[in-house]
């Protein structure tokens, strides 16, 4: 029999810039509930669509409301989708404004972790051939980002999960192969592997009677290779803390001829970054600590660093741009040209959107065990049996 538990916990963290920022900062000490409530009385911008409803999508999996989740993740996914194109018009906007103009669309972590959470989502609702074809369309997402020259869009905690699906679902080699890209993922990110995972291609291996991988990972694991599997089958996933909040870098100089300020304005995240704390699963007779599977932290700053020299390309042409507008103003009317370079400084804010209340680690520990009496501090949500 198996059990998948699902546990979140938050930690504090830096300040917010938006009100936005400010209630995923909140997330870190108030209940998935009252933040949800919270976001549920504002009403989004039309270019704010998709990031809107990711947060409230994954809101409503901490709270358990897994009908309504699925309903918010599946709007985001499409947003998501329907603006692989971008419009002219946006981009017009984008460059003599400032990036806030351009609906958001999601950053490579957003467009795979939205099937995790749909998957998850799924999974609490009872409706594991749900989650098993999200996870496929996950798989899907990530060869379309495959770069091979960077990691961008791929997540270890997808094909983990993909393996925990395949695993309930008895299919033994999907679950194996599932994690064994965890495991390259994982390598590839210079992450350990948690214990878990090593005991899920030890056991998957095993059982589908590969003599040559349960030869490998047993000389590689060898005081796991001896673990017996008990009747109950717990899989741990922990959600530790909430992802870092970008934040504005901005400067603000006079122009070479002195008679006009340019201002700058670029998203960063801040440097400081909270240690990962992990949870622990136990039957009183064994406890297991959860290990990390996933640094969404780390994963949203290279999605950042990735896009990083194209905003600044446009953060650049445009502050020409409006530094020409500015000039021929100037030349027909001093005081109107004054006044339009004061309204381009206040309008150049960088874009600070993101899925700013995913978790900052996502966590993983796997037991076996004979009791029913399973704990897991500091929080147990809901099994599927």
């Amino acid at each position: 029999m198996y059990k998948l538990l699902l546990v979140f916990a938050f930690l504090l963290s830096g300040c917010a810039q938006h009100s936005n920022n400010r209630l995923a900062d909140d997330l870190q000490f108030q209940t998935p509930e009252s933040i949800l409530s919270a976001l549920q009385e504002t009403k989004p911008d039309d270019k704010d669509i998709a990031q809107y409803y990711l947060n409230i999508g994954y809101l409503q999996l901490l709270s358990g409301h897994f009908p309504d989740s699925i309903d918010a993740l599946l709007i985001a996914k499409k947003e998501m989708e329907s603006l692989a194109a971008t419009s002219v018009s946006e981009n017009i906007g984008a460059g003599t404004v400032n990036e806030t103009l351009r609906s958001y669309s999601g950053y490579p972590l957003d467009r795979v972790m939205v099937h995790n959470m749909l998957a998850l989502s799924y999974l609490f609702n009872q409706d594991i051939d749900g989650a098993r074809v999200e996870m496929l369309q996950a798989d899907v997402a990530m060869k379309k980002l495959f770069d091979k020259d960077s990691l961008s869009g791929q997540l270890a905690s997808t094909h983990l999960i993909s393996g925990i699906i395949y695993e309930l679902l008895d299919e033994r080699s999907n679950a194996f192969i599932s994690y064994q890209l965890a495991e390259e993922v994982l390598n590839k990110r210079h992450i350990a592997l948690p214990e878990g995972l090593k005991l899920g291609l030890l056991r998957m291996s095993l059982k589908m009677g590969n003599d040559q991988a349960y030869d490998k990972y047993s000389k590689a694991y060898p005081s796991l290779a001896e673990h017996q599997t008990a009747k109950e089958q717990v899989f741990v996933l922990y959600f530790n803390g909430v992802v870092s909040n970008k934040v504005q870098a901005s400067l603000t100089v006079p122009s070479f001829n002195g008679q006009q300020l340019i201002r700058i304005a670029m998203p960063t995240y801040p440097e400081r970054v909270p240690r990962p704390v992990s949870a622990q699963v136990g039957d009183g007779q064994q406890i297991k600590n959860t290990q990390v599977t996933e640094n969404i932290n780390d994963i949203a700053r290279e999605d950042l660093d990735k896009e990083y020299p194209s905003i600044l390309l446009l953060t650049t042409t445009r502050a020409i741009a409006k530094y020409k507008v500015v000039e021929e103003a100037k030349k027909k009317d001093q005081l109107i040209g004054t006044l339009l370079n004061f309204a381009t400084l206040i309008s150049e804010v960088a874009d600070l959107r993101s899925w700013n209340m995913l978790p900052a680690t996502i966590q993983f520990a796997y037991l076996d065990t004979n009791s029913d009496n399973i704990v897991v501090s500091p929080l147990r949500l809901p099994t599927i049996q």
